[in-house]
């Protein structure tokens, strides 16, 4: 095999995996799944405000 070869064969690989991705992402109903995931940064917000209200209850 030639590098041309290889190179074409790899080419078709990746667009292959690439609509997977898309067809994955897209086709089916993953909102849910992705909002949820989003939203997991915010899911420590309250624990420095509480670590706050503590001390100020302390003083």
């Amino acid at each position: 095999m030639d590098f041309v070869t290889v190179h074409s064969i790899f080419t078709v690989i990746i667009f292959v995996a690439f609509i997977g991705l898309v067809v994955w992402l897209f086709a089916f109903k993953r909102k849910p799944d992705f909002d949820q995931v989003a939203n997991v940064i915010f899911a420590d917000d309250k624990k420095p405000q509480q670590k706050q209200q503590q001390e100020s209850d302390h003083e």
